[in-house]
Parts: structure tokens; C-alpha cells; sequence
């Protein structure tokens, strides 16, 4: 397979891990490879508000519609020049030839048009734009011009372009979906999670001229899926760093070798469009099984932090908790019987807040119970 035009590469981790450093570093880089970057900041095209959760995943749906039209007419461009460069080497242009071409970069012009005016679709779907969609899209076409990249903008294979993903990605299902983006346009793909302890984030972001939320902070590192390269084939390009020092010279050289790995070895498109959904219903329900594995386990320790305080013998005490985990461990094997099917009538947010008020209700029943028999 050819090398890529460009690479999607993730760079995820907890807030203040040091990503926005690494980027920087990483196309100051690039840049001297001869290779182009864009950076692509969601902390600047989804500034931080008090958003609801459906509202920030929204805007997040935004932004891949963002990355997919500009991939979309940067692959066209490609495919345009590389059918050109071929006609080239085969025959000469009659006069004919360049009308078509003249007629192709004119429709290329009003397909661009076309899609900065019309309603922008993702994947197919409809996607119906806010107001505040619209300040993303907008951001997005700053952050362009700002970098000096254009949708036009022409790659050849001596120097790709590189897309740094800085976001902080903590559900493999955020990752899986510019992954799926990688592959339906044939690019290469590429992560680098930035491990950082969380004390050392916290103290970090104190630091910050615009602080994030401590309890934002926490609400991410409790839900941190970080790369799981034995579980999951689409993570194998991926690279975990430590963040609590300075990157090292050999950090970043290990991260070119792995951009430029994504580079050679573009991902396949899945013909079966079945595959991907499946894959992708698959990939859904881990993320839900993860986080109502982790639930459990915080209704659990509540739990037992309440009986602490009531005096509780260290008998009954430790009779509860094992009742607690084993209680945990039937309901989570009950859930992944039926998370598919279940994840086919309700929506994931809601599917985990049916979940946790589930578990605890048989919380409830099973202190009840302990308390009556003691």
C-alpha cells in the first residue's frame, strides 16, 4: 500500500498531562522533516462553558464534522492530482483534456462553496446545526487560516500532513471515532497517551492561566480508559509517554517514529459497512461495561463507608463486603449478557444512569437485609 497523504494522531491524557507542550514540540519537528501540522485544540473550538452533557457531545460531533469535510477535500484534491499526474505520463493533453480539467476545478470551487453553506453532514446522517455549532465551525476555519492550511491544500507523498489531535479523549470511544475517520478515508492513524499522575495535573492547573475544574479534573482520571493495545487491534499504534517530566529527545523521537509508521501504513476502509457497525456497537459497549464497572465500585465503598460509621462490627463488616462484591460481580455479569441488546432501546447515558440507580437499589436490599439479621 502507498504511504499516506496524512495521518490522524490522538494525543490524549488527563488535563494539564502536558499534551498542548508535546504538540508544539512535536511540530516544531515535523516542520523541520519538511512535513505540515495542523494542530487542532478542542479546548479552543469548545471553550469551556457550563454545557450540558448533550450539548458537549454535540459540539464534539461538531468537530469530526469539522475534520471530516476537511479530509474529505483534501483526499479529493489527491485523488484529482494523482489521475492528473497519471494522464500525464501516458498521453498528451488535447485541448479537450484541459476543458475537462477546467471544468472539474470549477466544479471543485463550487463544491466547496456548496459545503460551507449548506447543512454539513457526518457519516450521512443529518446533522442540524445550532448557533453554538456554528461558533465551532467557525473556530475551525480560524484555526486554518491562523496555521496557514487550506482546504485546498495539496499534499504530496515527500511531505504528508499531520493532524494533532489535542483533546483529552479519556473514552477509547472518543478515540474509536477518529479512527473510524482515519479509515474511511484511507489515512494513517496514530495515538500518544500522555501519562501524568493526578496530584502532579492538580498542582499544574493551579498554575494555568484559565483552570479547569478540580472536580473536572477528577471526573476525568476516574473515567481514563488509557490504550489497550492487547484488547483492542485498532489501538496498536499507540505510544504511551510519562508526562511528569519534560519530554525527552528520545520521547520525541520514539513519536516521529510512530507518525511516520501511521504515515506508511494507511489504514484499509471497511468494504462491509455490517463490520463497522458491529465493531462499533462492540466498542460502545466496553466503554458502558467500564463505566458501570467503576460505578459499582464507588457505590460499594460509599456503602461501606456508611456502615464504618454507624459502628459496625468488623464481623458484619466483612460479611457486608463480600456480600457487596459478590452482588457486584452477578449484576456486571448480567449486564454484559444483555448491554447490546439493552444499548439498542436507550441511549448510553441513559442505559448507565439505568444502571447505577439499579445497583443502587440492590444496595439497599442487601444492607437492609444484613441490618434485619443483625
Amino acid at each position: 500500500m502507498s504511504p499516506a497523504p496524512a495521518c490522524l494522531c490522538v494525543l490524549c491524557g488527563l488535563p494539564a498531562a502536558g499534551k498542548s507542550r508535546l504538540a508544539l514540540e512535536l511540530r516544531g519537528h515535523a516542520h523541520r522533516l519538511g512535513w505540515t501540522t495542523l494542530l487542532v485544540t478542542y479546548d479552543e473550538l469548545i471553550p469551556a462553558r457550563d454545557w450540558q452533557e448533550t450539548e458537549w457531545k454535540q459540539h464534539r460531533k461538531t468537530v469530526l464534522m469539522c475534520l471530516e469535510r476537511f479530509l474529505r477535500q483534501t483526499h479529493t484534491l489527491s485523488d484529482q492530482t494523482q489521475t492528473h499526474t497519471l494522464s500525464d505520463q501516458t498521453q498528451t493533453h488535447t485541448l479537450s483534456d484541459q476543458t475537462q480539467t477546467h471544468t472539474l476545478s470549477d466544479q471543485t470551487q463550487t463544491h466547496t462553496l456548496s459545503d460551507q453553506t449548506q447543512t454539513h453532514t457526518l457519516s450521512d446522517q443529518t446533522h442540524t446545526l445550532s448557533d453554538s455549532d456554528d461558533d465551532v465551525w467557525m473556530r475551525f476555519e480560524q484555526m486554518l487560516q491562523q496555521q496557514s492550511i487550506s482546504h485546498t491544500h495539496s499534499h504530496s507523498h515527500s511531505q504528508p500532513l499531520v493532524l494533532l489531535l489535542d483533546d483529552n479523549f479519556y473514552y477509547q470511544s472518543m478515540r474509536y471515532q477518529i479512527h473510524q475517520l482515519a479509515r474511511k478515508y484511507g489515512v494513517g492513524f496514530c495515538q500518544v497517551f500522555l501519562h501524568c499522575p493526578l496530584h502532579v495535573c492538580l498542582q499544574r492547573n493551579q498554575q494555568r492561566s484559565q483552570t479547569v475544574p478540580d472536580e473536572v479534573l477528577l471526573h476525568v482520571c476516574e473515567r481514563m480508559e488509557p490504550p489497550n493495545l492487547s484488547r483492542n487491534r485498532w489501538e496498536q499504534q499507540s505510544l504511551t509517554l510519562d508526562g511528569t517530566d519534560r519530554i525527552t529527545d528520545a520521547d520525541l523521537q520514539k513519536l516521529m517514529d510512530l507518525l511516520a509508521s501511521a504515515l506508511e501504513n494507511p489504514l484499509r476502509s471497511v468494504q462491509d459497512e455490517s463490520q463497522q457497525k458491529e465493531a462499533d456497537r462492540q466498542i460502545c459497549a466496553s466503554s458502558v461495561l467500564h463505566q458501570a464497572d467503576q460505578t459499582c465500585r464507588r457505590l460499594v465503598s460509599q456503602v461501606m463507608a456508611s456502615a464504618r460509621e454507624t459502628q459496625a462490627s468488623p464481623d458484619v463488616l466483612k460479611a457486608l463486603a463480600k456480600e457487596l462484591n459478590e452482588l457486584k460481580t452477578r449484576f456486571l455479569q448480567d449486564l454484559k449478557k444483555d448491554v447490546l441488546h439493552r444499548m439498542s432501546v436507550f441511549p448510553e447515558e441513559e442505559l448507565l444512569m439505568d444502571v447505577t440507580a439499579a445497583f443502587e437499589r440492590c444496595t439497599r436490599d442487601c444492607v437492609q437485609t444484613r441490618v434485619k439479621h443483625h
